[in-house]
């Protein structure tokens, strides 16, 4: 099995287009939580969360709020999805 690839803030930062304060306030507010703890790095799904965070925010106006409101949604969803895949096989 393939080694995750994390990354630092900063390298996010760069490559993504998002700013630091971004990532670091998403992480405060625990929308996202690095990959590996320790060492703050973030793998591929973390980016993707925070890339829907900033659409969220920019694209649609949604507020500080109702971000975590949503993601849980969003988690609900895609945990039900899960199941229904299971219930299915």
């Amino acid at each position: 099995m393939t080694a995750k690839k994390l990354y630092k803030i900063e390298k996010i930062a760069e490559v993504f287009g998002v700013e630091t304060s971004i990532i670091i306030q998403c992480v405060r507010q625990e929308w996202i939580v690095p990959a590996n703890k320790e060492t703050e790095e973030f793998d591929q799904e973390d980016i993707a969360r925070l890339s829907l965070i900033c659409e969220l925010r920019k694209e649609f106006g949604v507020n500080d709020e109702s971000v975590p409101i949503i993601l849980h949604l969003l988690d609900q969803i895609h945990y039900l999805h899960q199941k229904i895949r299971k219930m299915k096989e």
